[in-house]
């Protein structure tokens, strides 16, 4: 089973594609080979947007959380756990916290890739996994967590592909085929997150987030 979400195209010609692993099945893909000109969109950021002042609403605790991060990274922890706290459950989804080994290795797997085709291909690694790969865009880790937690518009809760559904007239609509990108974001059990980004020979990017414990049994709700 392949799970493949947000094959966009920007008004600037403009696209990314991301790709969430799931443990119990695995999968793999690449970058699209054809014109992707299926959609076109922007990236969303106003859901971690104060409407008051345009600022990050940012808890005090929240940069404990990510302690570590670094460059493009600062702040990717905080993106995660603000989609977590916006999850609707009698007992709050945990705070994930940034491991700087999760992120050596993410970082090393997207430069592994970058340098190898630039596709997209799961690590097969013992963390859950999302990949996100975008060519012609300025994009924060902001934007990245935002394209998987866009999955939630699609998604009805249930055991993990066992009693859940993605509804498919909702992600053909936004060029997406699953939602397991935002399952793993949300998946209850998973305490700890480390990501790395990396550039391809033709300007593309490829991010890696890595969680461990890893989400997306089958089987399993979410929360």
């Amino acid at each position: 089973m392949l799970y493949r979400s947000a094959l966009r195209r920007s008004m600037v010609s403009s696209c990314v594609l991301a790709l969430a692993s799931l443990p119990a099945l695995g999968c793999d893909s690449g970058p699209p080979a054809g014109d992707p000109d299926a959609g076109m969109t922007t990236p969303e950021t106003d859901a971690y947007v104060s409407p008051a002042d345009d600022a990050f609403v940012v808890p005090p605790d929240a940069f404990n959380a990510g302690a570590g991060e670094t460059g493009r990274m600062v702040g990717m922890t905080e993106a995660h756990n603000h989609f977590r706290r916006m999850v609707d459950t009698t007992t709050p989804l945990p705070a994930l916290v940034w491991d700087t080994e999760l992120a050596a290795v993410a970082q090393a797997y997207s430069e592994q890739l970058a340098t190898t085709g630039c596709g997209l291909t799961h690590s097969g690694g013992p963390y859950g996994e999302n990949l996100y790969w975008q060519s012609g865009l300025s994009v924060s880790a902001l934007d990245v967590v935002t394209s998987w937690h866009d999955e939630v518009a699609c998604y009805t809760y249930g055991p993990f592909m066992r009693g859940d559904d993605c509804n498919m007239s909702c992600t053909d609509a936004m060029n997406s085929s699953g939602c397991g990108h935002y399952t793993q974001v949300v998946w209850r059990d998973s305490a700890r997150l480390g990501c790395g980004v990396a550039t391809c020979s033709s300007g593309a990017e490829i991010w890696t987030c890595n969680y461990d414990p890893p989400g997306n049994y089958l089987g399993q709700p979410p929360y």
